[in-house]
């Protein structure tokens, strides 16, 4: 079973997503992810508000170590792809394909512009979000 979630730039949701699926280390299972605009807005190798998030989970070493850009290889190997939000599905959407592949869309937003001290709730908030939703999804592809 091959896993893989996508994002807009592949430093933060759909990596929080990954390191939590991977950190389930479920035999047979592999999970990767991406995203379609990767390397154009941030050369960082991961969000510092995603790596501090999972620092504090103590979930760092199931990161990926950097982004990778979404490409139709990557979305055509994969048996389930989980899209962050419409858009990603939008962009990807000929390369899939619904009779073998299950796709899954979130709507998880992105940070977005807002004060800087607000965040980290933010962060804490989606990454919640996220860890449910995976863990419904991996209990939902294990039956």
């Amino acid at each position: 079973m091959r896993i893989h979630f996508i994002c807009t730039g592949n430093v933060y949701r759909s990596r929080l997503a990954e390191a939590w699926c991977v950190s389930r280390q479920i035999p047979g299972m592999e999970v990767s992810s991406s995203g379609i605009a990767a390397g154009r807005e941030s050369p960082d190798p991961i969000s510092p508000w995603a790596a501090a998030e999972l620092d504090r989970h103590g979930l760092a070493s199931f990161a990926a170590k950097h982004w990778q850009k979404t490409t139709q290889a990557l979305v055509e190997a994969n048996d389930v792809v989980v899209f962050m939000e419409s858009e990603h599905h939008h962009f990807c959407r000929e390369w899939v394909e619904p009779a073998r592949q299950r796709i899954e869309i979130w709507e998880i937003e992105d940070i977005g512009p807002m004060p800087a001290e607000e965040i980290p709730a933010k962060v804490e908030r989606t990454f919640a979000r996220i860890r449910e939703r995976t863990d419904r999804l991996i209990q939902s592809v294990q039956r």
